[in-house]
């Protein structure tokens, strides 16, 4: 959802009435370094932050990273060549092996292990025992064999595409700086070239990804001495080391090598792979697997203008080719894949409409047409036809999506660290979501051999796939979060079906882990793991965020069956007590203290508590808007209003929050969970519950954090709280970010789960963790808050500076516009996209709001109820608004 060309034109013309109705008492045009009459730029500022090298950047995580939602590019200098690291979304090894599936115990019969567990941990002397699942020796083996397919094979997981070098002689060609620009994703290269004479000239290389077509090009502006173009394929099991020789060893459990090919024509060359990936894995009774229908591959075909040769390669996989000439280059390259080939027949009939967008989901087990899996033809001819067009074009009609995309919302600061936090993000976002693309696992669109495949780079319910997600909405990014909403449709059939065997219950129990891969099982169905029951609600919360944002009605009744899954599931799996509270008996604290002896760390997780009480209230207020379901809307109601009170404890410097019944304090957690009512609750915040506000507060003062994981998560709860202080925000994104801008996961401090000795980069060279790239939300979080009901604008100011934004997203379909000039805001307006009641928190204090309709320079009147101030609005109207 974004603003129009003709909201924005509207927009641009009521900007003398907007510096009309400022309450800055400047005659000047910016308030301390911040604009205050003109419309922003948010193209221009992003490109005032371009990321620019001096010197050769080999390693992988230097690269600048360029994508289009779906294909991702790492672009990485080396003194001899540049190299073009290639991803995409959906290409995965996805082979699964199912036979785990038998051996899961029903969870009756899972309790009744647990408390055989329980007796032998006392019996050996240890009555306080953690992990009793890995620490008594029948439940050890009883987890292993469930978890074998996970924790014993490195698929599924995500394929690399290849990579493309162009090598040059370093005798005779120097590279310089290289940029990567924001605003376009256009990545340039300069390299000074010589020749015997010490003559020199300066060639500039470029390198981008259309935003349409995913076609990655390369190309110079002068002809270019040049080595050679090589092609290097992911080979499944080949490894090389600095001094040995390339070796493969074949084994049933590699996937088969890819088909390589080349092609030589008078004014070009061609070369192509071909990848097959199998959806059965291979197993101990059938190690050779038969073919499936759920099978998939992808094509990569390229295209190099001019005269070339073919080089034998070495390893033979590989496609080496050389110039005829010193000559002008241009590379075009596509990756296709079954689904590309499917949405491009779909017919336009077939596809759902959303604010604009053509929402199509796929099912992961969809079995794709012999002509949808002829991805050959397809790569060969798309890139065929993007020859024909010029390079200026195609990056012409890619600047102008991008152009597009940063229309959306802007921000501006003075501080230009902070600016640059949100653009740097704003563009990997970008990169790495798409509507109808699949949705990046752990590390997006961005892979090359092992790099990027730990924990199968899948998708992990207990906040990173969340995560990625917590700022679309504001940002005003709707769009992104598409490919979210087809990943939860996804995994509804394989929720619901663990619910009904597993649990013989109602509803859907939403695992912790899961792949874009054909299987209808539940990943790791491990313990604890597959028993964190907050994974069901969060896994479902952005969908009503989406709702909230939009308010689109439409939208609600697709997203509404997965809501009330979750709902009747957590609904019919807490118990009523006798002190008349449903609890959650028993639950698991993510990541903490496992299965416990007598169950004593597992009762009544206060992420379960707080993640329930938003999930019963959202599927209320949902079954009301869509006048469905009222009898359950009964015991949902009642279940929300009654739930066990969060589990607290006395601490040094009085009660705080734990993160379940019985829990120490002190403890040193990965993730600030015992803040789960703040966020992801949003039971507690400003002016929201406020018979919490210490405790909260209290907590997060308090709370020890093991780094890491909480890069985004624990600066946005403070936002949430108005306590964060953006110089130690600063900090510690500098503390994790990588030299090509990305924020990575990085340890900060032992004592909890991590050893004194522990290397604390070594979640750092795993690959490029987009969870972070929601840092945006925190800087969001600080301008403009609506989650409560009403909107505050510039609620988190600790040395935030002057500041201003354009277009962030409010729940209500409200966008809005202000301005902060370091003391006071100075500017403050909304757009109505579907004519709701606007609720807004006076900036200014005193006695209330004075509102101007845009369009005909109205008064409009306001109603004032304590500190909150309520006007009624039209669609598609602007309003100004200004003290009292």
């Amino acid at each position: 959802m974004r603003t129009s060309r003709r909201e924005f034109l509207q927009t641009s013309a009521l900007a003398s009435l907007a510096a009309a109705h400022s309450t800055s008492s400047s005659s000047d045009s910016r308030t301390n370094g911040i604009s205050t009459d003109e419309h922003l730029n948010a193209s221009e500022i992003a490109r005032k932050h371009m990321i620019v090298r001096d010197t050769p950047s080999s390693s992988f995580f230097e690269g600048m990273l360029l994508g289009n939602g779906d294909v991702g590019a790492c672009v990485v200098v080396r003194p001899d060549a540049l190299g073009i690291h290639i991803g995409k979304n959906d290409c995965w090894d996805i082979r699964v092996s199912e036979d785990i599936a038998s051996h899961v115990l029903p969870f009756r019969e899972l309790l009744q292990l647990w408390q055989r567990a329980s007796e032998e941990a006392k019996r050996m002397g240890k009555p306080d025992m953690l992990y009793v699942e890995t620490r008594v020796d029948f439940f050890r083996e009883y987890s292993e064999k469930v978890g074998s397919s996970y924790d014993g094979k490195k698929w599924p997981r995500p394929w690399p595409c290849g990579t493309i070098w162009i090598n040059w002689d370093p005798s005779w060609v120097e590279p310089g700086q290289h940029t990567l620009d924001l605003a376009t994703g256009l990545f340039t290269l300069t390299l000074r070239c010589t020749n015997f004479e010490d003559e020199s000239s300066r060639v500039q290389l470029s390198v981008f990804v259309d935003w349409e077509t995913g076609l990655v090009s390369a190309s110079t502006d002068q002809a270019l001495p040049l080595r050679s173009i090589v092609y290097s394929p992911e080979v499944d099991g080949f490894h090389t080391g600095p001094f040995e020789s390339d070796k493969r060893k074949d084994t049933s459990e590699l996937l088969a090598s890819p088909e390589t090919s080349a092609g030589i024509f008078p004014d070009f060359a061609e070369f192509s792979s071909f990848q097959y990936f199998p959806a059965l894995g291979p197993t101990s009774d059938r190690p050779s697997p038969p073919f499936s229908d759920k099978d998939r591959n992808f094509s990569l075909h390229g295209r190099i203008a001019g005269r070339w040769s073919v080089e034998a390669a070495d390893p033979v996989s590989d496609v080496h080719l050389k110039p005829g000439a010193r000559q002008l280059l241009r590379i075009d390259a596509l990756v296709a894949t079954p689904r590309d080939s499917l949405l491009k027949r779909l017919p336009q009939q077939q596809a759902t409409t959303r604010g604009g967008q053509d929402w199509v989901s796929i099912p992961h087990n969809h079995v794709y047409s012999a002509e949808d899996l002829d991805t050959k033809t397809f790569a060969r001819r798309s890139v065929g036809e993007l020859a024909k067009s010029t390079l200026r074009d195609i990056h012409h009609n890619s600047e102008l999506k991008w152009k597009d995309f940063w229309s959306h919302s802007a921000v501006e600061f003075t501080d230009p660290e902070l600016e640059r936090i949100w653009y740097e993000n704003q563009y990997f976002l970008a990169c790495c979501l798409q509507p109808n693309k699949v949705a990046p696992g752990l590390f997006a669109n961005w892979s090359a051999g092992d790099i990027g495949t730990s924990w199968h780079g899948d998708y992990h319910a207990d906040y990173n796939c969340e995560q990625v997600y917590w700022g679309v909405f504001s940002s005003n990014h709707v769009e992104q979060h598409l490919p979210f909403v087809e990943l939860c449709e996804n995994l509804l059939p394989i929720a619901t079906k663990f619910a009904a065997e597993h649990f013989e219950l109602p509803g859907a129990c939403f695992p912790v882990s899961s792949y874009p891969a054909p299987s209808q099982i539940v990943a790791y169905p491990v313990p604890p793991w597959a028993y964190q029951f907050a994974m069901t609600p969060w896994m479902v919360q952005s969908l009503w965020w989406h709702y909230l944002y939009t308010q689109d009605k439409q939208y609600l009744h697709r997203v509404y069956p997965l809501l009330r899954a979750a709902a009747r599931f957590i609904a019919a799996y807490v118990t009523r007590n006798d002190d008349k509270k449903y609890h959650f008996s028993p639950t698991v604290s993510s990541e903490n203290w496992g299965f416990t002896v007598d169950q004593h760390l597992n009762q009544d997780s206060i992420l379960d508590l707080a993640l329930t009480t938003f999930l019963l209230n959202a599927v209320v207020e949902a079954s009301v808007v869509l006048a469905v379901d009222e009898r359950e809307r009964v015991r949902w109601k009642d279940i929300w209003e009654n739930l066990a009170p969060y589990p607290s404890a006395s601490g040094p410097y009085g009660e705080v929050w734990i993160d379940i019944k019985n829990a120490p304090v002190g403890h040193i957690y990965n993730v600030p969970v015992t803040l789960a009512p703040v966020f992801p609750g949003e039971q507690v915040g400003i002016g929201l519950n406020i018979q919490y506000w210490d405790i909260a507060k209290r907590t997060a003062r308090t709370i020890s954090l093991e780094g890491g994981n909480d890069l985004v998560y624990q600066p946005l709860i403070r936002a949430r709280l108005g306590m964060l202080d953006l110089e130690w925000f600063k900090q510690e994104v500098r503390y994790c970010r990588l030299p090509n801008g990305v924020a990575n996961d990085r340890v900060r401090q032992s004592g909890g789960r991590y050893a004194q000795s522990l290397d604390f980069d070594y979640m750092m060279r795993m690959g490029f963790w987009c969870e972070n790239f929601a840092l945006p939300a925190v800087l969001n979080e600080c301008m403009m808050q609506s989650y409560a009901g009403c909107i505050r604008v510039f609620p988190n100011t600790h040395n935030l500076g002057p500041a201003r934004f354009e277009n962030l997203r409010a729940v209500g379909a409200f966008l809005i516009s202000s301005t902060y000039d370091g003391a006071q805001v100075t500017h403050l307006s909304l757009h109505s996209e579907k004519g709701k009641t606007a609720k807004l928190v006076s900036p200014w204090g005193g006695s209330g709001l004075r509102v101007i309709r845009g369009s005909d320079h109205g008064q409009v009147q306001v109603t004032l109820k304590g500190d909150v101030a309520s006007f009624d609005t039209q669609a598609n109207e602007i309003y100004f608004i200004t003290p009292a």
